[in-house]
Formats: C-alpha cells, structure tokens, sequence
C-alpha cells in the first residue's frame, strides 16, 4: 500500500505530530519517553488485543523527514515508512508506504491476502483520515 499527499502544512509540524504519537504509545507500553534523537534501533512489545501481541522496532527516525518501524507479530511482519518531502516552507508531500510479509505456512499466506483486499480500503481511508487530522491541526479547522 502507498500513499501520496500534499498538506499544506509544514515539514516539521507533521513530524512532530506523528512522533508524538509513537512517544505517547512507547510510554504507554514501556513508561519510557525516548528523545527522537534516539528513537531509530529502538524496540518495545505491544498487545494488540487479547491473544495478539508484538515487537515494534523503528528503523529509521530522521527529524524531519523519516518515520519507519517494522510490527512483527507471531504471524506477520509490517514495514511502515514515512517520508515527509518539503515543497517549500508550507506545504510537504507525505508518502506512506506499508509492506506486508506474512510468517506462516500457505494457508497463512493466501488468509492475508484475501484480508489485505478488504481491508486495504479501510488501512488507506485510516490513514488518510490521520493526514486530514493533522492538517486540520495545523490550520484550525
């Protein structure tokens, strides 16, 4: 799944949102606050529900123009990229990126698929929904 946006928002201020967020949800599941400096390589387990549970590492943290982590759950891996493009001092193109890679036998596999195709829509309309959010932030709406 990609999705390509332009906000007419800044750079910075749509990074510092959506660290926000990761900061707010390590500290949720560790009691931890990490700086952003040192965000990339960090690691902390997650329950996603009630028999569901996982690692989620970032990969790459890069004030103010990358966001990544990989989810890695018993049965799948989730690699996630933000890239926030400065077109000038108001506006960003943000492209998000997820990858799925499933861990379990063909069964597994072709069960992911199908759920990828139903649900892909609702994952795109979530997260554009989060771009909306933050731009109305930004502009007050």
């Amino acid at each position: 799944m990609e999705i390509v946006k332009t906000l007419d928002v800044p750079r910075q201020f749509i990074f510092e949102k959506i660290v926000e967020s990761g900061l707010y949800d390590v500290n949720k599941h560790t009691g931890k606050t990490p700086k952003i400096s040192s965000l990339t390589g960090f690691e902390y387990s997650k329950s996603f529900g009630k028999n569901q549970a996982g690692r989620i590492k970032f990969d790459d943290v890069t004030e103010p123009s990358i966001y990544a982590f990989t989810t890695t759950t018993n049965k799948n891996i989730y690699k996630t990229r933000w890239e926030l493009h400065k077109i000038d001092d108001k506006s960003t193109d943000v492209v998000i990126s997820e990858e799925m890679t499933s861990n379990a036998g063909m069964i597994q596999k072709f069960n992911d698929i199908i759920m990828s195709l139903i649900f892909g829509r609702v994952k795109k309309r979530q997260m554009l929904a989060i771009l909306n959010g933050i731009s109305q932030a930004y502009n007050g709406k």
